[in-house]
């Protein structure tokens, strides 16, 4: 018996691989809903040979793409997202610094949090991100724009009639994703608090009604999220939250910290998906990708002592 597994997915855009996909984990899996997920793991029951399939982010191409594969195919999926993208039609900062050039985002970054340079010379401005807070990210962005003169990105992520559709079409259940996609363990008492409880209520202020599940954004734990993160949850009734702890499930899993792990695609396509070769292999393709390699942990760890010194 296979254990049983949350998958996470982002931007997926190659329609007919992710058919493949689904195929192949339907012939393997069970695939489940969230809300029989919570039942299984509320009660303690075996959890091997299911799989829940969740996406981050609320991208375009969820609906444009996978919304209909899983119509098709009958699919139950998690979806989170933030309000504010959705409404005000935004992009995540992640998003934003996408394709833009490296050494002047560098160089206004050290400015902004007053460093040398040479000391974040080794590390990208994606993972410097990581370790700051979200405002002083987007200050760092909204910076870069004024001096590069390029301006904001067009919408990359869906809008409130499409997330209304997915939402109503009982696939599709959607969960929180915060307002601004920071590293939660990044920011203070105050706006941690506020990115879980506005995101929680703006999505129930468009969907009308409640929502009970989260993910968290990155979701490593204990560096991206932690007690405090899993308290504010709580009061914001939240029932169910998913992490990227990359671990298979357990009847014995935080129902506040549920591992995922995403699905390695490297030199897979339509014509030859090695798909089977990859479920089998499980948590430990990623730990042989990772061999030789720093985690971005221990790479994310060395940059905040810096910040600190």
């Amino acid at each position: 018996m296979a254990k049983g597994l949350v998958l996470v997915f982002h931007k997926e855009e190659d329609g007919s691989l992710f058919e493949k996909i689904i195929l192949a984990l339907k012939n393997r899996y069970s695939l489940v809903s969230a809300d029989q997920l919570e039942l299984l793991l509320k009660d303690k029951k075996n959890t091997g040979n299911i799989c829940h399939i969740t996406f981050d982010d609320g991208l375009a191409s969820f609906y444009t793409v996978i919304f209909p594969l899983l119509k098709k195919h009958q699919v139950p999926v998690s979806l989170f997202v933030s309000p504010e993208m959705i409404t005000a039609r935004d992009n995540f900062w992640f998003q934003e610094i996408e394709g833009y050039e490296e050494g002047i985002l560098k160089n206004i970054l050290v400015n902004e949090i007053n460093i040398s340079p040479g000391k974040l010379a080794g590390f990208s401005c994606q993972t410097i991100f990581k370790c700051l807070p979200v405002n002083q990210i987007k200050k760092v962005i909204a910076r870069y724009q004024q001096n590069t003169k390029c301006g904001k990105k067009a919408p990359q992520n869906m809008s409130v009639a499409q997330l209304q559709e997915v939402d109503a079409s009982g696939l599709v259940a959607v969960g929180a994703h915060t307002i601004n996609h920071p590293v939660l363990r990044n920011e203070d008492d105050e706006n941690c608090r506020f990115e879980i409880a506005a995101s929680v209520k703006g999505l129930e202020k468009i969907l009308g009604h409640p929502v009970k599940y989260f993910a968290y954004p990155n979701g490593r734990p204990g560096i991206d999220f932690g007690e405090r993160e899993m308290n504010n949850l709580e009061e914001a009734g939240i029932t169910m939250a998913f992490s990227t702890e990359l671990d298979t499930l357990s009847a014995e899993n935080n129902l506040l910290s549920i591992p995922r792990m995403g699905f390695a695609r490297m030199g897979l396509a339509p014509s030859n998906p090695l798909i089977k070769f990859r479920m089998n292999l499980g948590k430990r393709w990623i730990d042989l990708r990772s061999i030789g390699k720093p985690t971005e942990k221990k790479i994310r760890k060395k940059i905040k002592i810096i910040l600190a010194e």
